[in-house]
């Protein structure tokens, strides 16, 4: 992660941000739901950038929240059956792998590349938290459609499946990260 620069990492990700910070002021006009919705995610993009996670994890957060949000503001999980288990495969592993770091950082969790441990460590840990990321979001799911009556197309084998594929996601992201970490680790 180190090998790539980290400003225009930092601009693109701090780019997202405004548009996402811009789409809640329009989306206000329009649809309260919509408005609160970005203006949530913009108050979640902020931590990567006050935690100064790298520029590469803030950046992949900010981009994989904001195509996961603006997925349900603008329906576009009904474009086709595919695309809910695409997004829910990748955003909590995305998720995952900024948590990972940050429990890391305090300590809560071993890090990803630590080398008192054997590698399996650092996915098996990125893939609890993960799963745990895509547990919380299908309570959500469940939370919005039966106490606020959201139109989220959710059933038991969509919910499987969400869980599944968001573990999944997680594990390959666990073990990306933990290369990444042991790669960066052993170099000169």
């Amino acid at each position: 992660m180190s090998d790539v620069e980290p400003r225009p990492l930092r601009l693109t990700a701090d780019v997202v941000r405004l548009s996402v910070l811009c789409g809640a002021v329009v989306l206000a006009l329009v649809s309260r739901d919509g408005a609160v919705m970005l203006t949530l995610l913009f108050l979640a993009l902020l931590v990567p950038r006050i935690t100064r996670l790298p520029a590469l994890v803030d950046l992949l957060v900010c981009a994989v929240l904001t195509w996961a949000t603006w997925s349900t503001v603008g329906h576009w999980y009904r474009v086709a059956d595919w695309y809910d288990t695409l997004v829910h495969s990748v955003t909590p592993g995305v998720v995952a792998v900024a948590l990972h770091l940050l429990l890391s950082r305090w300590r809560l969790v071993p890090a990803p590349g630590d080398r008192t441990l054997r590698h399996a460590a650092g996915p098996l840990v990125t893939a609890a938290v993960g799963a745990t990321v895509a547990v919380l979001w299908e309570l959500y799911e469940g939370l919005a459609t039966q106490v606020f009556h959201a139109h989220i197309p959710v059933g038991y084998t969509d919910t499987l499946v969400d869980l599944a594929v968001g573990l999944g996601g997680s594990v390959v992201a666990g073990i990306v990260l933990t290369w990444c970490a042991i790669r960066r680790s052993s170099a000169p």
